[in-house]
């Protein structure tokens, strides 16, 4: 493949494109380009995905002007908003502004372990992508997609799917014999695709039947038979819930012979439609079938701790787990939560063994925050940065985006004394174990807070979730047996009170309690019930 004549630059956080966009972070990168998180800041901080791709080799016009001119006359809720285009400037990239989408590709969800799609999902999936493939071949002349595949189908947070990557696609031109280009994507394109004739609209209908038999077979890409005018293979790899009536359906969107196929995508969606449960997309039960749906991020395990009072020792607590999870080889995301005092940023500035990414790498940071990577271990580390305050209505969201782009097996929130905050119980309600860590000092306890968190405890148990109490600061004072008798229930771990001269010392050092020898004998002698819970949990299916 030729390379481009001029290296690609890559723009670093801050810059702003076009007077408008504010660079925050990299989503993602391939060979032609880079895809950035931007702040619009005409619309108060409103999140954007702006594309920058390369030049093309040996210089030229715009290779994506065609497909922005065409996508923003367009409007549809499952396609993506063209915001904006610049052609290409002085170092020869041009620059593509879309709507943010919050979610993950179906190729993601099949990359993350995910168990499959239950044949509802795929229904319902099917139907959106109907809907918006008919609403592009009602143009005139219709615009065919050409390139429908795993990577170019998004469901976005709410469940709602957008067909993506209109880079090979193409207005039909009547009396032509075959494309100009032979463009597509093994496995998905249709046959005519490979030079037999011009792709028009059956080629979506043929792609559309390849994605689906994807779903349907839990992620095996559709192989014929005999060539490109030959059979196809029996439908041996579905799932045991597809129905013998689908696959009819399918059969007939994966001819080889155009004019086998369905005519139009009408048709394709009518022939879908039956399968479809009566029951409405807003209904709770459908809600629930798709929601639990195994994504990535339901894939990770999500943990707060937080304090029945202030100085309980739940950031000393968030921090050392995290720590000797990554020991472990866990992957683990560590954050401090959004709304709390900065404190992390004493705690990981001085450490040696971690460098500050600051919002460059591939994760799309939340500006409040500075990034840490622990380079022997497995640990991403997100501190708040002191004095930082929400700049507009949209960081509320970046917490969660931030969280979902670094990955990590292990999701732990530092919320300390702040979690009885909404945005902070919404987050409890969807965590698998919730730490509560409460020290000698009862005075500062609440028997309405305590209340309150046995009824979150009851919320965890009907969802699967657990809550227990960790009691911190453990040492021999006449007290001691009534101390631990006023937790709800018997502490699930007691963590002895670490000689405060030796803490001193260690974080003046930049180190931390499992960094000694000494410490961290005890500490994981404290901490062992709650690391068996914390296995337990990840090798649960």
């Amino acid at each position: 493949m030729e390379s481009s004549d001029r290296p690609f630059a890559y723009y670093p956080n801050g810059t702003v494109l076009g007077g408008r966009y504010r660079i925050v972070g990299i989503l993602g990168r391939g060979g032609m380009g880079v895809v950035y998180a931007a702040d619009d800041l005409k619309l108060a901080g409103k999140l954007r995905a702006v594309k920058v791709i390369a030049p093309m080799p040996g210089g030229g016009g715009g290779r994506y002007a065609g497909e922005a001119n065409m996508m923003m006359k367009i409007s549809h809720q499952h396609l993506p908003v063209i915001v904006d285009y610049f052609p290409p400037h002085e170092q020869g990239c041009e620059v593509l502004v879309m709507e943010y989408i919050d979610g993950h590709t179906i190729a993601e969800l099949f990359r993350s372990s995910c168990a499959g799609l239950t044949f509802m999902q795929i229904v319902h999936i099917g139907l959106q992508l109907c809907s918006a493939l008919s609403h592009l071949h009602s143009h005139l002349p219709p615009i065919i997609h050409r390139d429908l595949k795993p990577t170019n189908v998004m469901i976005d947070s709410k469940w709602h799917v957008k067909l993506i990557d209109f880079s090979i696609s193409r207005q039909f031109k009547a009396g032509q014999q075959q494309d100009t280009a032979q463009l597509g994507t093994v496995g998905f394109a249709a046959p005519e695709q490979e030079g037999t004739g011009q792709s028009d609209e059956r080629t979506d209908i043929y792609g559309l039947g390849a994605l689906l038999y994807y779903m349907a077979s839990g992620g095996i890409i559709y192989k014929r038979t005999g060539g490109s005018r030959g059979g196809h293979e029996p439908f041996t790899h579905l799932q045991n819930d597809i129905s013998n009536g689908f696959k009819v359906v399918l059969s007939r969107l994966l001819q080889s012979d155009p004019q086998l196929r369905y005519r139009s995508m009408l048709e394709v969606e009518e022939a879908i439609k039956p399968f479809l449960t009566p029951l409405l997309p807003d209904d709770p039960l459908f809600a629930n079938t798709i929601i639990n749906m195994r994504r990535p991020e339901t894939r990770r395990i999500l943990i707060c701790v937080l304090s029945l009072a202030p100085g309980a020792g739940a950031t000393f607590l968030s921090l050392t787990l995290a720590a000797m999870l990554g020991q472990q080889g866990i992957s683990v995301t560590a954050a401090e939560y959004e709304h709390a005092r900065p404190e992390w940023h004493v705690w990981l500035s001085g450490r040696k063994c971690l460098r500050k990414d600051g919002w460059e790498e591939r994760i799309a940071l939340d500006r409040r925050y500075a990034h840490y990577k622990q380079e022997e271990r497995s640990v991403n580390w997100f501190s708040l940065l002191s004095g930082t305050n929400s700049e507009s209505t949209h960081d509320e969201q970046r917490f969660e985006q931030m969280l979902r782009h670094a990955g990590g097996l292990v999701n732990l929130i530092d919320l300390s004394a702040n979690w009885h905050e909404p945005d902070a119980h919404q987050l409890l309600k969807q965590a698998r174990l919730v730490f509560v860590v409460g020290d000698p000092s009862v005075a500062k306890w609440q028997a309405d807070e305590l209340r309150q968190l046995n009824s979150l405890r009851q919320e965890l148990q009907a969802s699967g979730g657990k809550l227990k109490f960790i009691a911190n600061k453990d040492l021999s004072f006449r007290g001691r047996n009534e101390w631990l008798s006023l937790f709800p229930e018997r502490p699930h771990a007691i963590v002895p009170r670490l000689p405060e001269e030796t803490m001193l010392t260690l974080q003046w050092n930049g180190r931390w309690a499992a960094d000694d020898a000494r410490l961290r004998k005890r500490l994981d002698q404290a901490l062992l019930p709650i690391f068996k819970l914390l296995y337990k949990e990840i090798n649960t299916d």
